[in-house]
């Protein structure tokens, strides 16, 4: 590492008696690509918002380049000294063009002081080209896909002098493809521009294929820093979890109970085939595919959340009327989102979102004692953090304490079957393993599971038969050894899609 570009010091902040950063150290180098790692809650949000000026830092110095920041330093501050951010949000205005988003930060080409949009659009070109994205500058944001709008935000954040660009979680919502051009075009920015990023994300596999270096942060304080090749994965889960947590393949269930959850000819939306599923007592099924394939859009008929134009549903051996979460709820049939804005009520208490039913479907008169007792036991069965977050604000919680509270919700009745749709999205590895586990204790108790998601590498860990969506339809039954990420990814894309080269490497290793 030749020099620094950012260097922080023991880094301080509390927000009333919750200490957030404990004396953080942090040092990226020029032209590297740094990751950020911890779990939800272990300071890595608090950090970035004092970087990007949003917090003040109780105490710490911070230096870019070598050039210590003032004291109070403000946003303009860090414009100045070339630090940008790009969020898992992006931050982009679909009803604008391509070009018109890359001006709003780098503004126009300009001529005799008009503005000269043909020169604005040619320059807008050529910026994506650099970092491989081909797009016309004068589309519609909304008519991109979300890796190219991921790429668009990448290069809108290089125009002007950027020295460090800090990327959150970017790439949470993206299937291995597109999350490969990403890792593509950062690199690029790397080796043409010189820039330097912090990564953060929590898929560990990116950052081994993608980051030179990682720091790990934990309760507020830097636990490890090191060179990505120095390591392996579990080393770095064990320093953000402060724990072994086993990685790897480790379905619990296998069926061979009596078939709790089926589909049959379920059709509607992207799904135009007829997709036919059963899962039994005690078993776990993954369904996948990458986004846009149509997983979860199975998962949702199933549930009940969507119509489809024709099929049937059955539960526990019961006919269910489809299109309607009460009958199979009914039923037995109980659902886990991974979208918290659609399953959560982030400004009422935990215990309201527990009691949702009662809450917000006005079934009987509230049992408050009853309902706080029962809050406590849920609340440790389920490890939720603090303890005593019965009657704080859901949005409050860490996203993975936010997730075992919809997963007690679902599990306190022990349902028949239960459907969950991209449940751990954008929350840390140590809750994710947390969230297995409670999915695992439920299997054992007879649950049947249907887990749909898009990350190829969960599914291999709590699968014990994986159906593999592509266009829309079930392609692909795999079962028992069978089960492996690079199957998945083959089936995903057509049996003949190549792999990255990153990804590639990463196999090899």
């Amino acid at each position: 590492m030749s020099g620094s570009v950012l260097s922080v010091r023991g880094a301080t902040k509390a927000f009333g008696g919750a200490v957030a950063l404990r004396g953080v150290d942090l040092e990226v180098g020029e032209a590297e690509i740094h990751a950020l790692l911890g779990e939800n809650g272990a300071g890595k949000s608090t950090l970035i918002k004092i970087l990007a000026a949003v917090h003040a830092p109780d105490a710490g110095s911070f230096e870019i380049a070598g050039e210590t920041l003032p004291a109070g330093f403000g946003p303009d501050d860090i414009a100045r000294a070339g630090i940008r951010f790009v969020h898992q949000d992006l931050g982009l205005i679909d009803t604008m063009s391509v070009m018109e988003n890359m001006a709003l930060v780098g503004g126009f080409v300009r001529r005799a002081g008009l503005i000269d949009h043909r020169a604005s659009s040619r320059r807008a070109g050529e910026q994506l080209a650099r970092l491989g994205l081909t797009v016309d500058p004068e589309a519609l944001v909304g008519s991109l896909s979300v890796a190219e709008k991921a790429i668009l935000a990448l290069a809108r954040a290089m125009s002007g002098d950027a020295r460090l660009i800090v990327v959150d979680e970017v790439t949470a919502a993206l299937p291995s493809p597109d999350v490969a051009r990403v890792h593509e075009a950062i690199r690029a920015a790397r080796d043409h521009h010189g820039a330097a990023f912090i990564y953060v994300s929590h898929r560990l596999e990116e950052v081994f294929q993608l980051c030179d270096r990682l720091t790990v942060l934990r309760d507020g304080r830097t636990i490890a820093t090191a060179e990505v090749g120095s390591v392996d994965m579990a080393q770095v889960v064990n320093w953000i979890a402060g724990k072994s947590l086993g990685l790897g393949r480790a379905s619990v269930g296998g069926g061979g109970g009596a078939v709790r959850l089926e589909a049959e000819g379920i059709r509607g939306g992207v799904v135009g085939n007829g997709a036919a599923l059963s899962v039994s007592a005690g078993e776990i099924v993954g369904i996948t595919g990458i986004i846009g394939s149509g997983y979860d859009a199975i998962c949702e008929m199933v549930a009940g959340i969507a119509t489809p134009v024709e099929g049937r549903i059955g539960i526990g051996g019961q006919a269910i009327a489809p299109g309607s979460t009460a009958a199979t709820r009914a039923a037995g049939l109980e659902i886990v989102l991974g979208d918290r804005s659609r399953a959560a009520f982030a400004e009422r208490a935990v215990r309201e979102n527990l009691f949702a039913d009662r809450l917000f479907r006005g079934r009987g008169r509230p049992d408050l004692p009853g309902e706080r007792v029962r809050t406590g036991e849920l609340v440790a069965d389920f490890d939720v953090r603090p303890r005593n977050c019965g009657e704080a604000a859901m949005q409050s919680l860490s996203g993975g304490n936010q997730q075992k509270v919809l997963f007690a919700r679902a599990l306190m009745a022990e349902p028949k079957a239960l459907v969950l749709i991209d449940p751990t999205a954008g929350v840390d590895v140590g809750a994710r393993a947390e969230l297995h586990e409670l999915l695992r204790r439920a299997v054992r108790k007879g649950t049947a599971v249907l887990f749909g998601s898009s990350d190829f590498e969960e599914i291999v860990a709590v699968a014990d038969r994986v159906l593999v969506v592509r266009d829309g339809r079930i392609c692909a039954e795999i079962s028992g050894e069978d089960v492996t990420w690079d199957r998945l990814f083959m089936e995903a894309h057509g049996g003949h899609a190549p792999l990255p080269t990153a990804t590639m490497q990463g196999l090899a290793s």
